[in-house]
């Protein structure tokens, strides 16, 4: 869950709390009774402090975009300090937040309950921030610079990657609901990848479901010459099974989605330790070296991102209209490059790259050759066409 860019101009710091409140309560109210149930069938039942989670991350999605870095508390997302438009000024915000709430704690220890019209702009939005705590130890454990937080906004890529997703989503669907995986569930690749069929972490994890190699050759070919994580279709198969595995042996999809992030051995290990199956109470209590801000936080940017789809309209008006090419899948009874077949059908290889993403160098430059009885994706000929040639 990388391209295009839309330049917007940073938002007023002393504004931008505000503005982000009244968006997101014109836009996203609260839980209506189907989204509710919704998120119920997916093991999960929303609190207060969840409901700002998931509010922090449709804000990253849908009002800033990669000009925008957001300094907030890394706990309560809600707590969003400044916005700044660019990686120089991050270390000034942190600097100033913390002078801030440094300020706020030495007064609260000699005043208690503070008068706001004896603050600055900066102080009384952080003290509002902060619910106008009389506790001294409540800004002080803000100030920690373990607790301040940059997040990058998202909406000028994931404007793109739903274009992108146009190409495959539809079916994509349908493949999740064949494996008995509820639909909404196609909105994973958007938070692991950004819809980046070409993405590869630091780690190795590649294409839209960001699968490691050992994960995929369960249900998936890895190799040099084909390797099946870059293709958004068969890769969603074999993520469609794992997530149904992991529903099966965590209780709810809920903890599916977890482990998708993360493994289901580690998920398993919250469940027993804490003797519950809700993903929330996991999220809050559960603590361990492994399950960091990341982790903490995927369940809740896949929520955020299951509403932003709901109204994509609104936000992404700008969506390309992009259609695979018509084609068939055809495979041949004997080994045979990719040279040769686009040779013999005389067809396009721009537009064979596009069907095939999972061919690897080594197959468009010949070094290799697709296996006999491999599934290949042609467009520029019919079923009947290719049934009335002679195999090359």
């Amino acid at each position: 869950m990388n391209r295009k860019t839309h330049i917007a101009r940073p938002i007023p710091i002393k504004y931008s709390v505000f503005l982000g409140f009244i968006m997101t309560l014109l836009l996203f109210p609260l839980p209506s009774i189907a989204q509710s149930e919704r998120f119920q069938k997916l093991g999960l039942t929303l609190d207060t402090w969840s409901e700002a989670q998931i509010g922090f991350w449709k804000r990253i999605y849908t009002e800033f975009t990669t000009n925008d870095y957001v300094l907030h508390d890394p706990v309560n997302l809600a707590r969003i300090y400044e916005i700044v438009s660019s990686e120089k000024e991050v270390s000034r915000a942190k600097n100033d937040t913390r002078e801030a709430l440094l300020r706020l704690a030495k007064l609260t220890k000699m005043e208690g309950a503070l008068n706001e019209n004896t603050l600055s702009d900066s102080d009384r939005k952080i003290y509002s921030l902060l619910e106008r705590s009389t506790d001294p130890e409540v800004y002080e454990f803000a100030a920690d610079p373990m607790r301040m937080r940059v997040q990058l906004g998202q909406r000028d890529r994931l404007e793109n990657a739903y274009s992108i997703s146009k190409l495959y989503l539809l079916r994509m669907e349908e493949m999740l609901e064949e494996e008995g995986v509820p639909r909404t569930l196609s909105m994973l690749p958007f938070v692991e990848s950004g819809f980046n069929q070409n993405a590869r972490s630091h780690v190795g994890a590649i294409g839209i479901w960001q699968f490691m190699p050992k994960t995929a050759m369960r249900d998936l070919r890895v190799d040099s010459a084909i390797d099946e994580r870059y293709d958004p279709l068969k890769s969603t198969r074999a993520a469609a099974k794992f997530l149904m595995r992991n529903e099966k042996y965590l209780g709810n999809w809920g903890l599916a989605i977890m482990a998708y992030h993360h493994g289901p051995g580690l998920v398993m290990s919250a469940v027993k330790r804490l003797h519950t199956h809700d993903p929330i109470t996991i999220i809050r209590n559960f603590h361990n070296p492994q399950f960091l801000f990341a982790s903490r936080n995927y369940l809740f940017e896949f929520l955020a991102m299951s509403d932003v789809d709901a109204k994509h309209e609104i936000f992404f008006k700008n969506e390309e209209n992009l259609k695979l090419p018509e084609f068939i899948t055809v495979s041949f009874p004997r080994k045979l490059t990719m040279k040769m077949i686009l040779k013999h059908y005389h067809l396009d290889d721009a537009q064979a790259r596009i069907l095939n993403p999972h061919f690897r160098l080594p197959i468009w430059s010949g070094q290799a050759s697709i296996p006999a009885h491999y599934p290949v994706r042609l467009s520029g000929i019919t079923l009947e066409e290719f049934r009335k040639l002679k195999y090359p």
